[in-house]
């Protein structure tokens, strides 16, 4: 099994997860807006679990949208320096989202969803099996897409730097 096959099977992985983050976002809406209108006695779960959904959409996306290279990006400078200039770029600015994604995503949602987890902070509206759902596992998709954006970040690196190598080993 190649690096290739690896990341095909992560990305359809997130983009099953994610169409049914979004498909249980929307029965999850139109469940609250029917009880709520219909039956004149809105769910109470609904409200947590669309708000939660969205977390997870929102964070996941993120880290699925940076593997397919479909990010924002600004290609200003890159397309100023040529193609060795471009691989240059790709290194240095991979290398600033590995890092922050390393700091920010992986160590602080570490702690974010220690804390809670800790601290025992349930929601409200949320039972699963006659207890509460801790909000740190909601938070657990930070480290989770701070891992896979760290992943991808250094498979960019790593791939310029192969590329200028050997682009430099062709002219020798």
């Amino acid at each position: 099994m190649n690096i290739n096959s690896i990341n095909q099977y992560i990305d359809r992985v997130l983009r099953i997860l994610l169409t049914l983050f979004m498909a249980a976002m929307i029965i999850a809406v139109v469940w609250q807006v029917f009880t709520r209108f219909v039956l004149n006695d809105p769910a109470n779960f609904t409200d947590e679990l669309s708000r939660y959904l969205l977390i997870w959409i929102g964070v996941l996306g993120g880290a699925y949208t940076f593997s397919i290279k479909r990010h924002l990006a600004l290609e200003l400078l890159s397309s100023r320096y040529g193609e060795k200039g471009s691989q240059v770029l790709s290194i240095i600015t991979n290398t600033i989202v590995v890092a922050l994604s390393s700091v920010a995503f992986i160590y602080g949602g570490y702690l974010l969803v220690e804390t809670t987890v800790a601290n025992g902070q349930i929601s409200p509206g949320i039972a699963i099996a006659g207890k509460h759902l801790l909000i740190g596992y909601v938070y657990l998709v930070v480290p989770i897409a701070g891992v896979l954006i760290s992943y991808f970040g250094t498979l960019d690196i790593l791939k310029a730097i192969y590329q200028l190598m050997s682009r430099n080993a062709h002219r020798a």
